[in-house]
């Protein structure tokens, strides 16, 4: 183990907790140079490009950050396969960054590989399955595909309310979501109920 590499990602992460994001660039740019001298395939560059790439996109540079991940993900695919958990992540993050950047239709892409492979790993009602669902109906939603983004939101409130209980602060962001959709698609009534929920959770929360 190459202790320069594990104390300069540490401190990198420790930098990105607290958002000092140019000390979190420096720190992964000197641990992926550090990868330079190690064994094809060793999955401690991956990890040096999947840290740099989402300090990046914080940063708002999602050139950079797309860059970063795709080539990430060219690495994991050599060293795991297509269908890897790990994979799985790095669609997600960069489906995150391209919906970030307004291309909604390119992140759906990715988006929708996550969610496929995750589906195979966890099972069709795993939390992490409703968590990319949610994100895919935000990509939907943003494309104008109402139908398909209201089926996802559905999917996704399903999910959730089963394994993080109807009181859960995920769902606030999630009900306003899909409280817009209805809006958008003439259903004011169903919307209003929807923001309630979220209203009612966050007064919860405040107790």
């Amino acid at each position: 183990m190459s202790l320069v590499f594990e104390d300069l990602k540490q401190s990198a992460q420790k930098a990105m907790q607290s958002s000092d994001w140019q000390t979190a660039v420096t720190d992964w740019e000197a641990a992926l140079k550090e990868t330079e001298g190690f064994p094809d395939g060793d999955g401690r560059q991956v990890v040096s490009l999947e840290g740099l790439a989402m300090t990046r996109f914080h940063r708002g540079e999602y050139d950079e950050a797309e860059f970063l991940l795709k080539r990430a993900l060219v690495l994991r695919k050599d060293e795991q396969g297509k269908e890897c958990k790990d994979v799985a992540v790095l669609e997600r993050n960069l489906g995150v960054v391209l919906f970030s950047a307004g291309r909604y239709a390119e992140a759906h892409n990715h988006l929708e590989k996550s969610l496929n492979i995750k589906k195979a790993i966890f099972g069709a009602d795993h939390i992490e399955v409703g968590r990319l669902t949610y994100l895919l109906a935000l990509a939907l939603h943003a494309q104008e595909k109402y139908d398909q983004a209201d089926a996802h939101y559905r999917k996704s409130l399903d999910i959730k309310n089963k394994t993080l209980g109807n009181s859960s602060p995920e769902l606030i962001n999630l009900l306003r979501n899909y409280a817009d959709l209805l809006r958008k698609t003439n259903r004011d009534g169903i919307a209003g109920q929807m923001e309630t929920f979220a209203t009612g959770i966050e007064n919860k929360l405040k107790k």
